[in-house]
């Protein structure tokens, strides 16, 4: 009966099918709340045996239909268990593949589109659960999708290239130079870190893509995972850093201009660098041992949660420590109140959003949990000498 429950909880997760069969496969249970959604696919008998054909290793098992629709099967002593029919965002080649079977439209507009990693994550519950076997998603990728021979590829491909420019006399930069600008980045030292863009070397940066444009957005975004790394090894918070990061390279997606990449990628650098400069400005005095973890973790909080009414009793909950002994902590280690680093914060995105977004005074401040449009003009003319009005006007991006 449990398992009748967790296959229940799974559909109306997932909003598809589950089907319990027995050896014989013969269906002993199947459901799905979607009513006006038939898999008549299921009644094809050749598919059916195909699908619940037992595989050689006890994974969950992934099966497609056309490469398109996804079932996961699960096979126990005792009984076959199914889930799907099921599609991924962007194409998945499983090795087990049914192409005997047309696709019927009346069926594929009610088959949910679902994250491949939410849906392995519960297929390996799944699996847990009725066979007490562990399994994570690289184990059922290697099994299900990945190409056995693709490390010979590797190893053959970096062969070749090796071969190749050691004949053409092709190298790359020298790593110190790498080091010399991303340190730059961890110190927050503008100047050197414009010093070590402008060396030049007779290497190259390396291929990441055939096509140039790709090639390019990759560097790009090599370039700035590794300059959020180093922020966040330079003081910047680590969800900072992360959002900053994410903004940056999504505008590298959507970029085709091929002169623009590039400078996008090293605007970013110095975006990071900035930060991390004015917090190593800001904690000048602040020795290291006053330094501590649950400080980061607060930080982290009060940045993922600026919409919210911040409480000193939910930074200690989530430093897992006393509220009296944060704030003594806190005041020690940034050498501002916690309510002075919130409103600080709030402040600096208000700021972000008078620049950068069309949203109404009111908004902002709705957004940014003060009580009014007056209570944040207020705040933010203590702290930054300006009226909302006059630093948007000031400030704000011209159309």
């Amino acid at each position: 009966m449990q398992d009748i429950i967790l296959l229940q909880y799974l559909s109306k997760k997932l909003h598809t099918y589950v089907y319990k069969f027995s050896l014989n496969q013969e269906i002993l249970f199947s459901y799905c709340g979607v009513l006006s959604f038939q898999d008549s696919y299921m009644r094809n008998l050749s598919f059916r045996n195909y699908l619940l054909n037992k595989p050689q290793k006890s994974m969950p098992c992934l099966k497609a239909i056309h490469q398109k629709n996804i079932y996961c099967v699960v096979h126990t002593d005792e009984f076959i268990y199914v889930a799907g029919p099921v599609c991924f965002p962007a194409s998945v080649y499983l090795t087990h593949n049914y192409d005997s079977l047309s696709l019927e439209e009346n069926v594929e507009k009610y088959i949910p589109q679902v994250d491949l990693t939410t849906y392995l994550n519960d297929m390996i519950f799944l699996h847990h659960m009725l066979t007490g076997t562990e399994s994570s998603p690289e184990m059922i990728i290697q099994d299900n999708c990945v190409d056995q021979d693709s490390e010979e590829k590797v190893q053959q491909n970096f062969n070749n290239l090796l071969f190749d420019n050691q004949e053409n006399s092709v190298h790359h930069n020298p790593y110190d130079q790498e080091v010399r600008e991303f340190s730059s980045i961890e110190n927050g030292d503008l100047i050197q870190l414009e010093k070590s863009m402008q060396e030049d070397y007779d290497g190259s940066i390396g291929t990441l893509a055939r096509d140039p444009v790709r090639n390019l957005k990759n560097l790009g975004i090599v370039l700035i995972t590794l300059a959020s790394r180093y922020a966040i090894r330079g003081g910047l918070s680590p969800e900072i850093s992360f959002s900053l990061s994410d903004t940056y390279i999504q505008q590298i997606e959507d970029c085709n201009d091929i002169a623009q990449i590039k400078p996008l990628a090293q605007k970013a650098e110095f975006h990071y660098a900035e930060m991390v400069h004015d917090i190593k400005e800001n904690q000048k005095g602040i020795s290291q041992k006053q330094k501590n973890p649950r400080i980061n973790k607060c930080k982290d909080y009060i940045f993922s949660h600026l919409h919210d009414r911040i409480t000193v009793e939910d930074l200690a909950l989530e430093a897992d420590c006393n509220p009296n002994y944060l704030s003594q902590l806190f005041k020690q280690c940034e050498g501002v109140s916690i309510s002075h680093y919130i409103l600080q914060e709030k402040i600096n995105r208000a700021k972000n959003l008078l620049i950068y977004s069309d949203y109404s005074y009111i908004e902002i401040a709705t957004y940014l949990g003060f009580s009014s449009q007056s209570h944040l003009g207020t705040q933010f003319k203590k702290y930054t000498g300006y009226t909302l009005r006059q630093f948007r006007e000031i400030y704000g991006r011209k159309e």
